[in-house]
């Protein structure tokens, strides 16, 4: 998952951009979990830590594990909150789909 498109708001510089993987003493508030399907979970987050500001974050990881990855970024605005919202669940349902396919996933 290392090529998720990473907006800058017309804020910091790219260069010193860090991990999208959370280190295991890192813990994370979600705003929401969308819900888990085919072992991983869709949350979103808050995050300021980026390069892009302050932002909301669609999140996957799996449901068992302490690691999560950022699937799409937006601004922490109204508008980014309905773009994520749309984005969790998209990413959600490709999820569903995957599971409902493959058996060995649920």
């Amino acid at each position: 998952m290392t090529n998720i498109i990473r907006p800058n708001f017309g804020s910091r510089s790219r260069e010193a951009e860090p991990s999208e993987f959370a280190s295991p003493e890192e813990e994370y508030q979600p705003l929401h979990v969308y819900g888990t399907a085919a072992g991983y979970v869709v949350a979103l987050l808050e995050d300021a830590r980026g390069p892009e500001g302050r932002a909301l974050k669609v999140v996957v990881g799996p449901a068992t594990g302490n690691t999560i990855e950022a699937v799409a970024v937006m601004p922490a605005t109204d508008d980014g909150r309905v773009d994520a919202d749309a984005a969790a669940m998209a990413v959600l349902r490709t999820l569903q789909v995957v599971e409902a396919s493959d058996p060995a996933l649920a």
